[in-house]
């Protein structure tokens, strides 16, 4: 057989298991996913944790490609369940989910509403608790892999859990931060006022990145603070004036305040790489590419940046802080009803706050370019074939 022919059976085989919901797993590439997180990459552990108090638990959400709700805040996917596809990964079980979880290929411990400091915004899971997760998940496989009183481990055990080397040759996310800006903002705090806490946030990020090191783990990915000023959230929540705004409708001041935030997260990092053999960390520029795709939305297929697809249509951002995404309330006798949109695909924005699926796929296509790392990471390693997205 010919090395053409090989290959296009080897396409035929990797479409046939995807559409299978069966993916390969490539050795070449990451063998694990370790994800630390919020709303923006929660699989379900705030949902199993308090079930029946979320909205990603109730329609629309979910609806365009699950086509129910699958405990995600979003109208599909997100990120990092495009990230895991990409690697030839099934989606990531959150480390609290009791029933029918999976952790061979990794863990997600990211857990909506959670923030880097101990200010339990919306969630008691802040970083440091989901850091203490990780390190009792990592000592309980050590422990069925080699059981301490010396007994054969359970194969069926062992059959569900990443192997113990995993800890080491896996990837590390982490998205989080956005949380500690919105509990600021929500609460009346100026910019300053915000900035403050800035070196207590990255402190934490940094010291719980050289924790997952100590670990074992070598190879980080850290989302930056995307630009918040183009949220549709952020753009009800804050007065502004149309002198406020960029040529793109966002507000620059809160723009600003991201990219601050994450110079001073690059420069921390700087100083671990220089401090840390052998660790891989870097930052994934969500902020540089939010804003390119706000300046191209057409080009890259979407037509609506700043108005969310799912929302009260009773203001030019088709949202409003009082009704969430799929649900009614009164008001002043005035019935508000926060509905989906007729096509979430022309949509950047979901709910106001979190991605659509079509958002979710693009940012995953520009994960996997490379282009986006500060400094560059080899995201896809050598030998290593992506699956399709």
């Amino acid at each position: 057989m010919g090395r053409s022919n090989e290959s296009r059976l080897r396409e035929i085989f990797l479409a046939v298991c995807v559409l299978a919901g069966s993916p390969l797993v490539y050795s070449a590439c990451f063998p694990a996913i370790f994800n630390f997180g919020d709303s923006t990459s929660d699989t379900g552990s705030l949902a199993a944790s308090f079930p029946g108090f979320t909205p990603a638990e109730y329609p629309p959400y979910g609806d365009t490609y699950f086509g129910h709700p699958a405990n995600r805040y979003s109208d599909g996917r997100l990120l990092i369940d495009f990230i895991a596809q990409g690697y030839g990964l099934p989606y990531i079980d959150p480390y609290l989910q009791s029933v029918n979880s999976k952790y061979t290929q990794g863990t997600n411990f990211a857990a909506a509403g959670s923030t880097v400091l101990q200010v339990t915004y919306l969630s008691p899971f802040y970083l440091d608790i989901q850091l203490r997760e990780y390190r009792t998940f990592k000592t309980n496989v050590q422990n069925v892999f080699a059981p301490p009183d010396g007994s054969v481990p359970d194969e069926a055990k062992k059959a569900r859990l990443p192997a113990p080397e995993d800890f080491q040759t896996g990837l590390y996310t982490i998205a989080l931060g956005g949380n500690d800006f919105t509990f600021g903002y929500t609460k009346g705090q100026t910019i300053a006022q915000v900035r403050e806490y800035f070196p207590l946030m990255i402190g934490n990020l940094t010291s719980s990145i050289k924790n997952m090191y100590d670990y074992g783990g070598r190879n980080f990915i850290v989302w930056d603070i995307e630009p918040h000023g183009c949220l549709p959230y952020m753009l009800v929540l804050i007065n502004h004036t149309p002198a406020d705004l960029d040529a793109n409708g966002c507000i620059i001041a809160y723009n600003d305040n991201s990219k601050f935030f994450n110079d001073q997260l690059s420069a921390a990092l700087a100083s671990l790489r220089a401090d840390l053999k052998d660790i891989n960390v870097s930052i994934f520029k969500t902020y540089d590419l939010k804003l390119d795709l706000v300046k191209n939305l057409t080009q890259n297929g979407f037509q609506f940046q700043t108005k969310a697809c799912c929302g009260v249509p009773d203001n030019e951002y088709n949202f409003d802080l009082r009704v969430n995404c799929g649900l009614s309330n009164v008001f002043d006798g005035v019935n508000l009803t926060a509905v989906k949109c007729s096509d979430p695909n022309q949509y950047v924005v979901w709910d106001g706050v979190h991605n659509t699926d079509a958002a979710n796929r693009y940012i995953a296509n520009q994960f996997f370019s490379g282009r986006y790392f500060d400094p560059p990471f080899a995201v896809v390693p050598e030998g290593c074939t992506l699956a399709e997205i």
